[in-house]
């Protein structure tokens, strides 16, 4: 057990010096650093700061992408027992304002001179004159900085220096440090990505990132023995890519930073035994497997398509035995003994099938390194059809949930119990009630508001009591907004977002996330948001893949010039709307098990340019209500010709 976040590195590096703790790219070629490497770069920051005057309970804006000094950077201020406020570089100029006023910062880290040049544009002279020194981790000789800032700015090797000088009269600094720190001491103030208004300025502790690596790195299984490998691409101050990286410190796994560009490739390159991701990244690579496989020979494509039918037949029957199934309702003795004898007999009959599927799809499983045993999908719930496919290749995928004001973890499913479409039980020490409007608690298959309460719980939202208040309760419970059914063997499914919940003039709730995710199985489909608040039926504003875009022009027999942008916003050819249309209600229909009033009847198509802090959020996420006010007019525009064609 560990007294605080601080004692993991140093646990670690006395365990295992030599190995690599970190692998990136650098301009001159890959670079490695090891675990006693590590703990000396944060000996050095932690003594560099204080000699420039960071000291306890400080504020420290930390905007920085996912690089080994992020990391280092991070443990250092924990030393300090200086609370950090981090975000990415690519925040914008007016966001990094907001958040570095509202959290009462009173330092500045940056990775780059362009961050400060461009933060001129948008702070105030009070701004600057609040902020006691400007950090710069890479130091440009061809870029000037602003005059009246020279005296505030110190650059990471001026810090470093300072701390070598400071800690040949301190060694023992780190040592002196870690007693003051404790599991309640908030560490940091995570400001959550919001699709409107303000972020909000989540309060998290020790111990609530404590909690997650004490519950979730038994259930990914690590070993630190077998030195294993993992690839990260997604933003290290982002709750689940930090907390993650906590885990692997902690279990001596190697971590090498990566990008969404190289993400594949670097796969490859470093065989990861361990994963972390998004739901976007599996539709991505599930994309590509299929566009690939639609080119083979057809002999080939069909005993592909056989065997991956017939191996998620066999998992399921396989999880089933092991108590991994989905029920909505309380089953009697005997259709549960009926049950459990027909899986086991169709287990039985596709067992050599299995065996067979092992083998045919090793080149799959090479797509993504060759030797991974696990991967958690989280940031959203991964769709069924993938995790099927996924898991039939054997691609081990688990789902997992959580959110920022729980640092993440709530729920996940296990390498040992993973039930396709579920998310899986509790972590440790963490209690979930499933609720009804009234309070009550849901019964199996009842759909009803997510709570937890656990150790993870943040503190609460940093100067909004109101906000707070709103979520949390005097028992310590977290009102997370999200709708969940229990199964009856106790897993959890995400059924969608209170706050997105359309109710239709006839009165009827819908659900848009399992719709979007359906819609999203098209290879032509990148994103899907489901429109139709108030309105008589659904529609959807689809954000198409170009590349497929123009194999479909071809086949139509269309050049480029006809499918592009009318306007500038909208895809208006009647043609491909219309063949569109009819992918999009292949997909959501009744035969796929959907309702009537889930039906798609309109769609407006626009080109994906979706990008990070615009339309999508750091874990490739859209922003609901970011895109309905983008294309706003054409919205309602859209809602405007379906009532006329209605009156006619």
């Amino acid at each position: 057990m560990y007294n605080s976040l601080l004692d993991i590195p140093f646990r670690t590096a006395a365990l295992y010096p030599d190995r690599i703790s970190h692998q990136f790219r650098t301009p001159s070629g890959t670079e490695t650093r090891t675990f006693a490497e590590f703990a000396l770069l944060i000996k050095q920051l932690t003594a560099g700061f204080r000699s420039y005057g960071i000291e306890r309970k400080d504020h420290v804006g930390f905007f920085m992408n996912n690089r080994f000094e992020w990391i280092s950077t991070d443990f250092a201020l924990m030393a300090l027992g200086a609370i950090s406020v981090p975000r990415g570089s690519d925040t914008t100029p007016l966001e990094v304002q907001f958040i570095f006023n509202h959290s009462d910062s009173v330092y500045l880290i940056l990775e780059t001179q362009k961050q400060l040049n461009e933060l001129m544009l948008v702070f105030q002279d009070e701004n600057w004159e609040n902020c006691r020194r400007i950090f710069i981790l890479d130091k440009n000789e061809g870029m000037e900085v602003p005059d009246a800032l020279s005296d505030k700015i110190v650059y990471y090797e001026d810090v470093i220096a300072a701390g070598d000088h400071l800690l040949k009269d301190q060694p023992d600094l780190i040592e002196t440090l870690s007693p003051l720190i404790h599991k309640d001491d908030m560490m940091t103030i995570v400001y959550t990505s919001g699709t409107t208004g303000n972020p909000k300025g989540v309060m998290l502790t020790h111990g609530n990132f404590l909690q997650n690596v004490d519950a979730n790195t038994p259930r990914l299984e690590i070993d630190p023995k077998k030195a294993e490998k993992t690839v990260v691409m997604l933003p290290s101050w982002h709750v689940y890519e930090r907390a993650f990286e906590y885990c692997a410190v902690s279990s001596a796994l190697t971590l090498t930073y990566s990008s969404p560009g190289r993400f594949a490739s670097d796969l490859l390159k470093v065989k990861p035994e361990i994963l972390i991701s998004v739901p976007r990244v599996w539709e991505s690579i599930y994309q590509k497997m299929i566009r690939a496989i639609s080119e083979m020979p057809a002999y080939k494509r069909y005993l592909i398509f056989f065997y991956i039918k017939l191996n998620q037949q066999y998992l399921s029957s396989l999880h089933y035995l092991r108590g991994c199934y989905i029920s909505l309702h309380k089953r009697n003795s005997l259709v549960k003994a009926v049950t459990w004898i027909y899986h086991l007999f169709r287990f039985i009959l596709w067992l050599p099938g299995h065996g067979i599927a092992r083998i045919l799809f090793k080149p799959f499983r090479e797509k993504v390194g060759g030797r991974l045993r696990g991967a958690t999908s989280a940031a959203g719930s991964l769709p069924k059809y993938l995790d099927e496919i996924f898991n039939s290749l054997g691609i081990k995928i688990v789902n997992a949930y959580g959110m920022t004001e729980t640092a993440p973890g709530i729920l996940s499913r296990t390498f040992s119990k993973n039930t396709f479409g579920t998310t899986g039980i509790p972590f440790d020490n963490t209690e979930v009630q499933i609720r009804l409007e009234d309070g009550q608690e849901a019964g199996i298959g009842e759909k009803g508001l997510i709570y937890a309460r656990g150790p993870q719980v943040m503190l609460g939202y940093y100067k909004n009591p109101e906000a707070t208040k709103a979520v949390l309760d005097k028992e310590g419970w977290m009102n997370t907004g999200d709708l969940g059914v229990r199964s009856e063997n106790g897993e959890i499914i995400i059924v969608g977002r209170l706050k997105d919940t359309i109710v239709l003039m006839s009165g009827e709730n819908v659900e848009p996330e399992p719709i979007e995710e359906k819609i999203k199985e098209s290879l032509y489909i990148d994103h899907a948001v489901v429109l139709g608040q108030d309105q008589k039926q659904l529609s959807a504003i689809v954000a198409v893949n170009e590349e497929e875009l123009m194999k479909l022009a071809v086949e139509l027999k269309m050049s480029e010039v006809d499918v592009e942008v009318a306007g500038k916003d909208s895809i208006t050819h009647d043609r491909i709307i219309e063949v569109l249309l009819k992918e999009v209600n292949r997909l959501i229909s009744k035969e796929q098990g959907f309702k009537p009033f889930e039906f798609v009847t309109k769609i407006l198509l626009v080109k994906n340019d979706f990008s990070i802090g615009k339309e999508l959020t750091q874990t490739l996420k859209v922003k609901r209500k970011y895109i309905e006010d983008k294309y706003q007019s054409l919205i309602a525009r859209l809602h405007e010709d379906t009532d006329k064609k209605r009156k006619k």
